[in-house]
């Protein structure tokens, strides 16, 4: 099986390739702008990995890498995921977010490829959450009305696909920083941060996201699926388990609401993505923070 990864570079990324790696036979055709975050090398993985260093925005250059490989399967991980930056540079976040996966969806068709596409629990406005899979979405920001742009691209395409709406990824990874990644700077440098007390979200760790695409990919799975963590907690809750976990000052974090950070987009509140169709359809249960926190503080020490 070969397997055509884009944004391979992501932090998600930099979890699902060593986990195709050892979990498949399959060939990881992997395209980024960014080099590939490291992973233990092991000798059955030589050879089984083949990078192409791309602008995927770069469309002919894209599709004829694309059709070139001629995948069993697309995996997108590539997006503009920063909020404020998609409401200042809107021609961009288009171009990432909604005419990028447009030329992905190409070359599926072309290759006859399986299709998995991540979204974004910010396709819904934040007033009556969690969501699942069959509320009505309704994006509040730039982010995510390119988000569900995107998703009306992949679902109109009569592509074989599956998306999967997540939410707050997190995982230790060098270079990719994170929510827990800032929460843990600030204590290292000892000052005070603001976090949200109204931001309401089930955070991602992000080897069970990685493993939701590896399962889904393996066995066709159709449709969208919704993929979170199994705590609904704000993100001033948020980061005072990552103080106990890490055995930090909790006095640094200051609970504000979201009226005070003066944030450019306007962030949905009341958040969180129902995920129990994607728990039996793949069989999995998904982490609790305070389980996903112990793996992040295994793998930042170990």
């Amino acid at each position: 099986m070969k397997i055509l990864i884009l944004g391979a570079g992501s932090l998600t990324g930099g979890s699902l390739i060593p986990m195709l790696l050892d979990e498949t036979d399959a060939v990881l055709y992997t395209v980024s702008a960014k080099p590939l975050l490291p992973w233990p090398k092991k000798p059955e993985h030589l050879n089984r990995v083949v990078h192409k260093s791309l602008n995927i925005l770069d469309k002919q250059a894209l599709r004829e890498y694309g059709t070139s490989v001629m995948p069993d399967v697309i995996v997108n991980l590539a997006a503009m995921t920063n909020v404020d930056q998609c409401e200042t540079d809107k021609q961009l976040a288009w171009q990432m977010n909604v005419t990028l996966v447009e030329n992905v969806v190409r070359i599926a068709r072309i290759t006859d490829a399986y299709l998995v596409h991540l979204s974004t629990d910010y396709v819904f406005d934040g007033t009556k959450g969690p969501y699942a899979e069959t509320d009505t979405p309704q994006p509040l920001n730039y982010y995510g009305k390119s988000k569900l742009a995107g998703e009306t691209a992949v679902t109109t395409s009569g592509v074989a696909h599956a998306i999967i709406r997540t939410i707050v990824v997190y995982g230790y990874n060098v270079g990719r920083p994170d929510f827990v990644r800032w929460v843990l700077d600030a204590f290292d440098k000892e000052t005070p941060i603001k976090v949200a007390t109204d931001q309401i979200a089930n955070a991602t760790y992000v080897d069970d996201l990685s493993e939701a695409i590896m399962i889904m990919l393996l066995e066709r799975k159709l449709g969208l699926y919704n993929v979170g963590g199994a705590d609904l907690v704000s993100r001033y809750d948020f980061a005072l388990q990552i103080a106990d976990v890490f055995k930090s000052d909790p006095l640094l974090i200051q609970g504000v609401p979201t009226s005070e950070l003066l944030q450019t987009a306007t962030r949905p509140l009341l958040g969180g993505l129902v995920t129990l169709k994607a728990e039996s359809a793949l069989r999995m249960k998904f982490r609790t923070i305070h389980s996903g926190l112990l793996s992040y503080r295994h793998e930042l020490f170990e």
